[in-house]
């Protein structure tokens, strides 16, 4: 409990530092128009990784790991943060935005033109392939644990079309996971927390349109819910969360989720929470 405490609180504070030590360079990472038409500085969650390799040095350092767990949940996660991040930073830098949804960047791949996004989605499968190795007995086993940690990304990738959305829907989801993981509390718990303690750091930014969490914000976010759910659920549970959240893709290529949201009256008032400023201007920020 000591190590989970120490990560939450170091990683808050190391997430705080880095952030301001950054904040030069923030003013020249790309831009995109965000929802209300304001050009915002967008992957703003390349953060999480440099706080978590930071936490995961120390807490490395500090506890007794087993060594029959040289590669537990802990190196798990930081593959899915180094390889997630990597391929949002990817998309938020080379996008060229002429196609989007999963439909538009098989076309494209069709047609003869390979888009960031398509990069993105396979190599985001595989890396939660690799994350998944460790902790898979079968084949299916696999296939399951890593098609849940991508779709997953792939969702919260979806989710953050406004500012605070993705993180609002994090905050909670991560405890859920954390409850789900608390007979890991001293090897995969501490670590979850790293990664709440910088969603915690960035939501103030995010939600005053400072910043967007961009790609490679959202894409960890979403791969960490994923890994957690892959780690303390049965195989039952997964597949029925896999099957929803594959409902829910596929829904998104028809529909609109910040439509559908704006038209409830309390998913509205959620989603406004802690916000302040203009209201949507037709931007490209669905």
């Amino acid at each position: 409990m000591l190590v989970a405490a120490g990560a939450f609180l170091g990683s808050i504070a190391a997430g705080i530092l880095i952030l301001a030590g950054c904040r030069h360079i923030m003013e020249h990472v790309p831009r995109v128009v965000n929802y209300a038409g304001r050009e915002v500085p967008t992957a703003a969650g390349f953060l999480f990784v440099p706080v978590y390799l930071l936490a995961y040095v120390v807490a490395r350092i500090l506890e007794e790991y087993p060594a029959r767990m040289v590669f537990g949940p802990a190196e798990s996660l930081l593959v899915l943060l180094l390889g997630m991040c990597f391929l949002g930073l990817l998309d938020d830098v080379l996008d060229d935005g002429e196609s989007s949804g999963f439909k538009g960047h098989v076309r494209a791949v069709q047609s003869g033109r390979v888009t960031t996004g398509f990069i993105k989605a396979l190599g985001g499968f595989l890396v939660a392939v690799a994350a998944s190795l460790p902790f898979s007995t079968h084949l299916w086993e696999l296939l399951l644990n890593a098609a849940l940690i991508a779709l997953c990304a792939n969702l919260f990738n979806l989710l953050d079309m406004r500012p605070g959305r993705a993180l609002k829907v994090f905050i909670p989801a991560l405890a859920g996971v954390v409850a789900l993981n608390w007979d890991l509390l001293d090897y995969f718990v501490p670590y979850l927390l790293s990664v709440g303690a910088v969603a915690l750091v960035l939501l103030p930014g995010d939600l005053s349109r400072r910043f967007m969490l961009g790609d490679a914000g959202s894409n960890v976010l979403g791969a960490t819910i994923g890994l957690g759910v892959a780690m303390g659920a049965g195989d039952w549970w997964k597949l029925g969360i896999l099957l929803f959240i594959a409902f829910l893709t596929l829904l998104s290529e028809k529909y609109s989720f910040s439509r559908a949201i704006s038209s409830n009256r309390l998913l509205n008032w959620m989603d406004w929470l802690g916000r302040k400023g203009e209201r949507p201007g037709g931007a490209n920020y669905k």
